[in-house]
C-alpha cells in the first residue's frame, strides 16, 4: 500500500516539475524572441517635383549650397524628376517656404512612402500636363494635370480666380479631342524650347506629354500649330470653369 502511495506522490511531483519547466521555457522563449519594430517615417525630409527637369544640375547646386542634403531621386526621366531632400530637424516649414520661393519646384511635400507613391503614380499616369509661370505683371500662374482617364488636377497659384487645388473630370468628348490633338504630331519632334531671349518679361508655358517637356516663352509663328491648338483648347476648358480670366 505504501508503495502505491509513493508512486502516486512521485507522479504528482513529476507533473508539477514538468509544468514549471514548461512555464520557464515559455518565459525564456518570450524573453529571447526579437520584438517587432515599427519603422517610422522620417520627419526631416521633403519630396519635391522639379519645375524644369532640364535644370537638375542648377537645382542640386541650390539645395547643397543652402546646407541641405540631396538624398536621392525617386523618379528620373526626361519629363519628370522627383527627389528627396533632407532638412535640419524642426525646419520643414521654413525650408518648404524657402524652396517654394525659388520657383524651382512645382510640388513640395513632406516625404512619406504614401506621398512618394502618389506623386510617382501621378507623373506616370499623366496624359498631358501644363504649367504656366508668373511674369512681372498679372499673368495667371497655375499647374494642371490631365490623366489618361480624363481626371484633371488643377492648382491655381497667382493671378487666378481660384487659388489652390481643384479637381474635376473631362467629358468624353473633351478627352477625345485632347488625345486627337496630342496625336496630330509626334511630341518628341518638338523643340525643347521656343523663345526669344531678347524679350525679358514673358511667362513660360511648360507642356509635358509622353516623357517629353516643351517650354514656350513666346507664342509666335515659330511655335507649331499643333502645339498652339493643344494649349488653346485646354486653356479654353479652364476658362469655362472660371479658374482664371
Amino acid at each position: 500500500m505504501k508503495l502505491v502511495y509513493m508512486t502516486i506522490l512521485l507522479l504528482a511531483l513529476s507533473c508539477g516539475t514538468s509544468k514549471e519547466k514548461s512555464s520557464d521555457t515559455e518565459t525564456k522563449t518570450e524573453q529571447n524572441s526579437p520584438k517587432e519594430t515599427v519603422s517610422e517615417e522620417p520627419t526631416n525630409q521633403l519630396i519635391v517635383v522639379l519645375s524644369n527637369p532640364k535644370s537638375i544640375d542648377n537645382v542640386k547646386a541650390l539645395v547643397t549650397n543652402s546646407g541641405l542634403k540631396w538624398k536621392k531621386m525617386v523618379l528620373d526621366n526626361e519629363a519628370s524628376k522627383i527627389a528627396v531632400i533632407v532638412t535640419p530637424d524642426g525646419k520643414l516649414d521654413f525650408w518648404t517656404e524657402r524652396l517654394q520661393n525659388s520657383q524651382e519646384f512645382r510640388t513640395i511635400k513632406v516625404n512619406s512612402t504614401s506621398t512618394a507613391k502618389e506623386l510617382i503614380e501621378r507623373e506616370q499616369n499623366t496624359l498631358v500636363a501644363i504649367r504656366k509661370t508668373k511674369c512681372m505683371g498679372d499673368c495667371p500662374s497655375y499647374d494642371v494635370y490631365i490623366d489618361k482617364k480624363g481626371n484633371v488636377s488643377y492648382e491655381g497659384k497667382e493671378f487666378v480666380l481660384e487659388k489652390g487645388p481643384k479637381e474635376f473630370k473631362l467629358s468624353d468628348k473633351e478627352l477625345s479631342t485632347i488625345t486627337e490633338l496630342l496625336n496630330k504630331k509626334d511630341f518628341s519632334s518638338y523643340k525643347d524650347i521656343y523663345d526669344n531671349p531678347r524679350i525679358m518679361d514673358l511667362p513660360s508655358t511648360f507642356l509635358v506629354h509622353d516623357g517629353k517637356q516643351v517650354q514656350v516663352r513666346l507664342w509666335n509663328d515659330d511655335v507649331p500649330e499643333e502645339l498652339m491648338e493643344l494649349n488653346e483648347y485646354i486653356e479654353g476648358i479652364l476658362l469655362e470653369k472660371k479658374l482664371f480670366e
